[in-house]
This record gives C-alpha cells, sequence and structure tokens, in this order.
C-alpha cells in the first residue's frame, strides 16, 4: 500500500508542478531530510545501547548471561539488513527506513516492559527488534546516494553519516534527565533511557513519512523499469551480485574494517581502564574513537569523490594498519599513543566505511543494488559479532599486543584487493590516453 503511495504521489506531484523539482534539488532535499533523522534516531540508539549492559547486569542475576543482550541485538541487526533491503527493493526507500525504526520502536518499548517485570529473556527480546533502529541508520547512506551525480555521491553518503555523530554524542549525555524521568514515573532506573528511544525512533518515523517524499529510490528507477514489475528479491544477496571486482572489493573492505574496529574498540577501552586512570580520562579517550569514526566523514566523501573509490579505500586501510601499530605499542594506560590509535582507528573505520558504501552502489546494477546493500550490511554485523566474541578470547589467551597483530593480518587481503584495483583503474586510464592519442 505504502509503496502505491509513493508512486502515486510522484505522479500527483508531477501534475501540480511540484513533479518538475529538478533533481539536485530534490536530491538536497533528501539528504536534508535524512540527516536530520540520523540525529533524532541516533540519540535514540546510543541512547539504549549506552545503558543495555547495566540494565543486564540488573536483570539477569548472573554474569554469564551479561552480554548476550549485545549479542542478540547484533543477529537482530543482521536479519534486519537483509530484511530492509528487500523491502526497499519492493516498496522504496521511505517504507523500509519507516518500518526500520518502528520495529527499533516496539524493541525500545518490549525493553522497558522487561524493566518493568525484571525479565532478563525479554530484555533480550526487545534488544533483538532494537538492533532493527541500527540498521535503518546504515541504511539511510545509502539512500543519501540514490539520486546523487557520480561526482558528489561521496560527499552525500558522509554528509548523513556525520549527521549520526550528532545523535551519538547527545545520547549518552541525556542520561541524568533519563534519570529524572525514572524517578518522575516511578520506573525501574534505565527504563528512561528507552523511552527516550522509543520517542526519538516514532519522531524518525513521521520525518520519513512526511518529508522523504518523493521516494528517493522509486524516482531514481523512473524511465528505467515499468512500475509494478519488479520481481520480489531473495532475502540474502546472492554470491553472483559480487561478481564485480569493485563490489567484491567494497564487500571486503567493509566487512574487515568492521571486524577489527569493534574487535580493538572493546579491548582497547578494557585494555586501559585495567590502569587504574580515572574514569574521565578513558572516557575522553573513547570520545576521541568516537569523533574519528563519524566527525571526519565529509572529508573522507570528498576524497573518493576527488582522488577515486579505491584510491581512498587504501587511505583508510592503511589508516587501520597504522592504528593496530601504534594500539599495539601503547602502554597499558591512557596515554597520548593509546589515545592516538584510538582516533586513527575511528578514522580507518570511516574512511573504510563511506567510500566502500559509495563504490557498492556504483559496482553493481540497478537490479541488485538493494540486494548488494542488504548483504553487506549483514555480513558485516556478522563480522562484527565474531570480533567481538573472539577478541575477548584471544586477550584472555595471548594478550593485547596479540590481538593487534591478528588484526593486522585480517586487514592485508583487504589492502591488497584495494591496491590491485588502483592499478587495474589506472592501466584503464593509460589505455584510454593511448587511445586518444592514437586517433589523434
Amino acid at each position: 500500500m505504502c509503496a502505491h503511495d509513493d508512486r502515486t504521489s510522484s505522479t500527483s506531484e508531477a501534475k501540480d508542478g511540484t513533479g518538475d523539482v529538478s533533481r539536485d534539488r530534490l536530491q538536497r532535499r533528501t539528504v536534508r531530510t535524512l540527516a536530520l533523522t540520523q540525529i533524532v534516531a541516533g540519540v535514540g540508539v546510543a541512547t539504549g545501547f549506552g545503558v543495555a549492559t547495566l540494565m543486564a547486569v540488573e536483570l539477569a542475576g548472573t554474569p554469564e548471561l551479561v552480554g548476550l543482550e549485545l549479542t542478540a541485538s547484533t543477529l537482530g541487526s543482521a536479519a534486519a539488513a537483509a530484511i530492509l533491503a528487500a523491502v526497499a527493493h519492493q516498496y522504496g526507500r521511505r517504507r523500509a527506513l519507516m518500518s526500520g525504526y518502528l520495529v527499533g520502536a516496539v524493541g525500545a518499548a518490549v525493553c522497558v516492559a522487561a524493566a518493568l517485570s525484571s525479565n532478563f529473556w525479554l530484555f533480550v527480546l526487545g534488544m533483538i527488534l532494537y538492533g532493527s533502529a541500527q540498521v535503518a541508520g546504515l541504511q539511510a547512506r545509502f539512500a543519501a546516494g540514490d539520486l546523487a551525480a557520480e561526482s558528489e555521491r561521496g560527499r552525500a553518503v558522509s554528509f548523513v553519516l556525520w549527521a549520526s555523530t550528532i545523535g551519538s554524542i547527545a545520547g549518552p549525555n541525556l542520561s541524568g534527565v533519563a534519570a529524572a524521568v525514572d524517578d518522575t514515573l516511578d520506573i525501574p532506573d534505565l527504563s528512561g533511557n528507552f523511552l527516550f528511544a522509543l520517542v526519538g525512533f516514532l519522531i524518525a518515523v513521521g520525518m520519513i513519512g512526511i518529508w522523504l517524499r518523493p521516494d528517493p529510490l522509486l524516482r531514481s528507477r523512473e524511465g528505467l523499469e515499468p512500475p509494478g514489475e519488479r520481481q520480489k528479491p531473495r532475502r540474502i544477496a546472492p554470491l553472483s551480485t559480487f561478481a564485480a571486482p569493485d563490489a567484491r572489493l567494497s564487500l571486503v573492505a567493509l566487512s574487515t574494517s568492521h571486524l577489527v574496529m569493534v574487535s580493538l574498540m572493546a579491548m582497547t577501552m578494557l585494555h586501559i581502564s585495567h590502569s587504574g586512570m580515572s574514569m574521565g580520562w578513558v572516557g575522553l579517550a573513547f570520545s576521541l574513537h568516537l569523533a574519528g569514526m563519524s566527525g571526519f566523514s565529509p572529508v573522507f566523501g570528498w576524497l573518493a569523490d576527488v582522488i577515486g573509490r579505491p584510491s581512498t579505500l587504501v587511505v583508510g586501510l592503511l589508516l587501520s594498519l597504522v592504528s593496530l601499530l601504534v594500539l599495539g605499542t601503547s602502554p597499558a594506560t591512557v596515554s597520548w599513543s593509546s589515545a592516538t590509535g584510538l582516533l586513527l582507528l575511528g578514522l580507518g573505520w570511516s574512511c573504510v566505511m563511506v567510500t566502500g558504501s559509495v563504490l557498492l552502489s556504483e559496482s553493481v546494477t540497478t537490479e541488485h543494488r538493494l540486494l548488494a546493500q542488504g548483504g553487506s550490511d549483514t555480513l558485516m554485523l556478522l563480522c562484527g559479532a565474531l570480533g567481538s566474541a573472539c577478541s575477548g578470547v584471544i586477550v584472555g589467551n595471548f594478550g593485547f599486543p596479540t590481538l593487534n597483530v591478528i588484526a593486522a593480518v585480517v586487514v592485508l587481503p583487504a589492502l591488497l584487493l584495494a591496491l590491485s584495483s588502483v592499478r587495474r583503474s589506472r592501466q584503464g586510464e593509460g589505455g584510454k590516453s593511448a587511445a586518444v592519442k592514437a586517433a589523434a
């Protein structure tokens, strides 16, 4: 029904004159809408995830179960990535993003119900649903590129990612207000954080429903395929979707970067927190990491548009390798080296996330694009879950420096693929130049 409404609204707008709005103007409005939505929904995502482990401690009753809530959320996010991509393929971005945030809102409500009933397993269910909102935020970056010109797609994607920084920073800082809400409503501690998330997700649904018109994905398809004739996609992208070399490079780079970032982020914080330094200094180091993850994404979007996607991927992967060298040799305390390593780790992830997302969208056919985007996010999130699960075992048995060495080995194949792509593109440019000279 929603898909019919989106296509109908496009037709009606054309009749009343608003359909004459240029593609560039519509793209700017789409990016603004997505950026504002990222801020509001980002507050909700950060608010809930920031206290999820603390609430699990209160509800689990045994330390062995703590951590299961984040694992469940990650697996829920991985499943939602494929499902929301399928919804977008069939009905457009607007329906998919609204669905993601609505399911996340239901998850937030279930988490509050779990706190009221002191039920840990109900909380785990709520976190599974909650992860859908995180995926909607991730897929908004692809929506920013649907109508973008190739020369500006990197900047559009990076700006939407950058907007999430505001929500990520503001969310945890609302904990004091959330505590006041707990007292006012006489509900269990930390429940107010999930009430904030619930409100944030519902506001995001309203913003997308009202302002994301016409649907950018449906508008980008106009003239490419007859309305209503799209085939229903499979839930997971088939491997043939990534047959193009650049598509494979994007998939490997995004998954590798996310695995390394998740593994090192958690273990570095644990590594430096054992030094006896105040949590204020530990929090400052973590803030630098968060700033690196999204605060500089517009720079990387510009770089991807200027020097090319594969070359920028090389930059991001090299930043990750340097961060591993710095972190692996840093002392077990908050220091300039550990803070710098965390910053570089975030910068490398941001560079690969922006560039890999753009390259993926450009390297597959329109028919397979949504499948590739959903499959890529699914694999990326699963790799993050794998990294989170394995990193603690590695550090516990072999030490923190060994984790950095293993992570560096994992990065190398992606770096070699990126370098190969750069060489291939330069050879192609050289061939074109030679052909032009010969014709002249």
